[in-house]
């Protein structure tokens, strides 16, 4: 029949795709006792960590960015998606350091002190408004008076705040 004759069936050859082939560079994971530093390793090395793939990853050093440095390694439960067992499997890996960056607090604009995580709109413009009525803060006590900071938000900060 004619509409039998117009059918065609494909091959094999026909039906293959071509598929590019990507090389992924296997990173070799720590062993135990070695250890990356806290502030100063990037995202490949902190794939290194058993349990650390590329979100983890980057998401961590994001963070630390935001943050200028972590003060210390608990702060990694502050990343999206590290509970506590995750921490304590990977905390072994990592050594503290005190390489982080603090906040000036006397000398940043609004939108540079909002950007830091431990900052909310509120307390940044208690902030401004109390430079502009006072001058310079001179010490984290006089943050702690405010109603805008609480306890732990005042222990949070203490490490990061430069006066």
């Amino acid at each position: 029949t004619s509409s039998e004759s117009k059918l065609s069936t494909n091959t094999d050859s026909e039906n293959q795709r071509s598929f590019t082939r990507k090389n992924y560079v296997r990173i070799e994971k720590l062993s135990p006792g070695e250890t990356i530093s806290l502030n100063s390793t990037d995202t490949t090395e902190w794939k290194k960590i058993p349990g650390i793939g590329s979100s983890y990853s980057s998401r961590i050093v994001k963070y630390r960015a935001l943050l200028g440095g972590f003060n210390s390694k608990v702060q990694l439960l502050e990343v999206y998606g590290i509970n506590s067992e995750m921490y304590s499997r990977i905390s072994q890996y990592i050594t503290e350091d005190t390489n982080f960056t603090k906040i000036k607090i006397n000398e940043l604009e609004f939108k540079d002190l909002l950007r830091h995580p431990y900052l909310n709109y509120g307390q940044v413009q208690t902030i401004i408004n109390l430079r502009d009525k006072k001058g310079n803060i001179t010490s984290i006590n006089e943050l702690s008076m405010l109603d805008e900071f609480t306890k732990d938000d005042i222990s949070r900060l203490q490490p990061y705040l430069d006066f």
